[in-house]
């Protein structure tokens, strides 16, 4: 599939940029009003993810990334406190799978597990996006 070399890179960069979106999670827990530019450089953060995802074959993980940044840009214009709850939630969420994703890259039965997980994931973004978001015709950052 891929020289264990760049796998190797990835699991580091997915570590990296985990630590990133981590940090954002939490100043964003930490503010008493929810901040639309935190929403907005999750998403920025986790395209770095789904860019290298789909590049190397990890379409799944790819699908999930892109759904977790659609998402997040979309609530970063959006200004109801119960869309943002629930968009920071799956932020929390995002940071624990992703913690689990640089082991599973090198197992493919543990990767086949987290492919199911991903899935569900998205289709949670997705409903979200439509249910929450359905007014929101900007879907990216400036």
């Amino acid at each position: 599939m891929n020289d264990p070399e760049m796998i190797l890179s990835f699991m580091q960069e997915v570590q990296a940029i985990n630590e990133e979106l981590k940090t954002i999670t939490s100043l964003q827990m930490k503010v008493k009003l929810m901040d639309p530019k935190l929403f907005e450089n999750y998403g920025q953060a986790i395209d770095r993810i789904y860019g290298t995802a789909m590049t190397l074959g990890y379409s799944e993980l790819g699908k999930y990334t892109k759904a977790m940044k659609d998402v997040c840009y979309l609530c970063s214009h959006y200004n109801h406190e119960i869309g943002q709850k629930k968009v920071l939630r799956m932020m929390i969420e995002c940071n624990d799978i992703l913690d689990r994703v640089p082991s599973c890259l090198v197992n493919k039965e543990e990767f086949k597990k987290l492919s199911r997980l991903f899935l569900v994931e998205v289709t949670k973004a997705e409903r979200l996006a439509k249910i929450e978001f359905s007014n929101i015709q900007r879907k990216s950052c400036a």
